[in-house]
């Protein structure tokens, strides 16, 4: 299972020199669209090369009761997403800046996730890479994250990228059903590392074969949304329900689906579950499904499956 690095090619001092106030603006006008769904076309087989059952876990650091994750805020499931309530807890997503290798100002969502060097951020393939087999050419470039970002508001700073992480399967086949994920580490700051200076990151929950997790929430930074209007990526968003199997008749589709109406902008952003102490990352916005016209069709918002190809992300991104 290969799992391909791309280095930034600018450091951090010149990364935050070119995200301009004025190139904010213009990446907020222009969302990451999620991919459209792609057809079954009958595949009976997994994409995964040996070891196939490769598997990754870890326990959040930081949360208490008092975090206030949204994914707390809803007993009953709420397809249509509401802006996430004030709350330390929160923090731990934040908006993606980044230019596309035509060098187009973009953003995606991303989350603090539980790492050996305490700066790694975990997002949707194609919010690093195009996923059509370009190589080099196809990568995102000159990420800038900012945890907890509303309205304009930066909390706790920017952080620029400095190693992208994505796996083979996403970058040369755009695999969206076990391989749209993507891990960034960060430079570090003067002030500490970001989940020092944030103060949570979400733990993580990466198996085969399991769609089903009661209680989830999935958050992020819309631009868009289904049949919505009123979503301009300034504000970080969730929605709370349960998670299920998108495609259960097929045994060898195990993508994670939850009814939701964010949109581009969104991608990326992280599926939650797990107790108010110990929250954990199970999926990741990735895509929706439209019509030939590529109009969406309904709120359904999916995961790839985070087995292991996820599991061999974040292996990868530790041992950086």
């Amino acid at each position: 299972m290969v799992v391909d690095v791309h280095q930034s090619e600018l450091t951090d001092e010149q990364i935050r020199a070119i995200w301009t106030p004025e190139r904010m603006k213009e990446a907020l006008r222009n969302p990451e669209k999620a991919p459209a769904a792609r057809p079954d076309r009958g595949r009976t087989t997994k994409s995964v090369s040996p070891p196939h059952d490769l598997t990754a876990s870890a326990p959040a650091r930081g949360f208490a009761a008092s975090a206030n994750l949204s994914q707390r805020k809803a007993a009953a499931g709420m397809s249509v997403s509401q802006e996430a309530p004030a709350g330390p807890g929160n923090a731990i997503v934040g908006k993606l800046y980044f230019f596309t290798p035509e060098g187009e100002p973009n953003h995606c969502s991303a989350a603090s996730i539980v790492s050996a060097n305490k700066n790694t951020i975990w997002t949707a393939g194609h919010c690093v890479h195009r996923g059509d087999g370009s190589g080099d050419a196809g990568w995102n470039k000159h990420f800038l994250y900012v945890p907890g970002y509303s309205r304009g508001a930066e909390p706790h700073g920017e952080w620029t990228a400095a190693r992208l992480f994505a796996p083979s399967a996403w970058t040369q086949d755009g695999d969206a059903r076990e391989a749209d994920v993507a891990a960034i580490v960060l430079n570090p700051r003067l002030d500490g590392n970001l989940e020092d200076v944030v103060g949570f990151a979400l733990g993580y929950l990466f198996t085969e074969n399991r769609t089903d997790y009661a209680g989830a929430a999935v958050m992020g930074y819309p631009g868009e949304g289904y049949q919505r209007t009123d979503l301009d990526g300034e504000r970080l968003m969730y929605c709370a329900g349960d998670t299920t199997d998108a495609f259960p008749v097929n045994p060898f589709d195990d993508r994670i689906k939850i009814d939701c109406d964010m949109g581009g902008g969104a991608s990326g952003g992280p599926f939650v579950w797990g107790p108010q102490n110990d929250p954990r990352i199970v999926g990741a916005s990735s895509h929706v499904a439209v019509d030939d016209a590529h109009q969406r069709l309904t709120d359904d918002l999916f995961s790839s499956e985070h087995g292991s190809h996820a599991a061999a992300l974040i292996n990868t991104a530790n041992g950086a």
